[in-house]
């Protein structure tokens, strides 16, 4: 093996470890954001919440922005595991290659779900304080302010569930790489 793929395959152990610390970081950077969100309505900051929770809509944003940063770090964790336990070339040991074998076979799906499951209650919770403010008075105005939320909550949670289960087929489909064997000429 040539010293420059000596010297990729540590730069690759080194982002995997800074890419676990990144996704660490994000996952505790949106309970923070969301719990200060929500503890808001507990401490009197001097604003009604009553005339600034429209602002609650775009909650299933934020949400939806931490899970693609987060889900991003996952799978690029996952590559980086995969490509290292499996490559032929890459000259880890027996016991680290065991290791994301074992880890691909028995993958542990509650993070990621539980990830979509916080941001899906989030959501609820955004939209049942929404309800509790009144969408808005009677007539067309009224009609239309009830539609606009429906549709708000419709397309936050598919969006939501559509990135769970395009997260995992990504992380099956890397888990399904087989290297390939180069033979020297």
């Amino acid at each position: 093996m040539e010293e420059n793929d000596q010297e990729f395959l540590r730069a690759l152990h080194e982002e995997k470890i800074r890419t676990q610390n990144e996704r660490t970081q994000l996952v505790t950077m949106k309970l923070a954001f969301i719990t200060v969100l929500f503890g808001l309505s507990s401490v009197d900051v001097g604003i009604d919440l009553s005339e600034i929770f429209w602002l609650l809509y775009f909650v299933p944003l934020v949400a939806i922005s931490y899970d693609l940063y987060i889900m991003s770090a996952d799978s690029r964790i996952k590559r980086v595991g995969i490509f290292l336990g499996r490559n032929p070339v890459s000259l880890t040991g027996k016991a680290e290659r065991e290791w994301e074998r074992f880890c691909t076979s028995y993958r542990d799906g509650m993070a990621p779900s539980a990830n979509l499951f916080f941001s899906t209650i989030v959501t609820l919770g955004a939209a049942a304080f929404i309800l509790s403010q009144g969408l808005s008075p009677e007539g067309f105005e009224g009609k239309l302010m009830r539609l606009w939320f429906a549709v708000w909550l419709v397309v936050s949670l598919t969006v939501l569930v559509i990135l769970w289960i395009r997260h995992q087929m990504l992380i099956k489909t890397i888990g399904d790489y087989k290297p390939l064997i180069l033979r020297k000429p």
